[in-house]
């Protein structure tokens, strides 16, 4: 009787850890990258840790020839692989609407997808979590 009481026990563990980890799944934030990609964001800015380059990092043998080159700006856009460490979705969400500033200055383009893209990719760029240096942070 008490080997069919642990056992059972046992089972009703394994269960509830099993439908755990099956809901922090889907809690994940949903896959951004196409629309990283559908909405050129990768133009300017690079997502290295996820292996994106913006364009003038690709290299030429991959690289579309452009016949009008833009200017050259005083400004870099950044890589977003750490970008997740400093910001929440929402705030990245705003900020792409242009409803937020960094120094004063709101993101060059207003993101033209709907709510439910701009609600996914900022979702997902709130995960880019990886160091400056390149390792991936834990723990937070």
């Amino acid at each position: 009787m008490r080997r069919l009481v642990v056992g059972l026990a046992a089972a009703l563990l394994f269960t509830a850890m099993a439908a755990c980890s099956a809901g922090a799944d889907s809690k994940m934030a949903p896959d951004g990258k196409p629309i990283f990609v559908k909405y050129k964001c990768g133009s300017c800015h690079s997502i290295k840790s996820q292996g994106i380059l913006k364009k003038a990092e690709v290299p030429a043998t991959e690289a579309k020839p452009n016949p009008v080159e833009a200017k050259p700006s005083a400004r870099k856009p950044p890589d977003l692989s750490s970008v997740g460490l400093e910001h929440k979705d929402g705030w990245v969400a705003a900020f792409l609407a242009k409803k937020e500033a960094i120094e004063g200055r709101k993101h060059m383009k207003t993101f033209r997808g709907t709510d439910a893209e701009l609600a996914t990719l900022s979702a997902w760029l709130e995960t880019m979590k990886a160091e400056k240096g390149g390792a991936e942070k834990t723990g937070k």
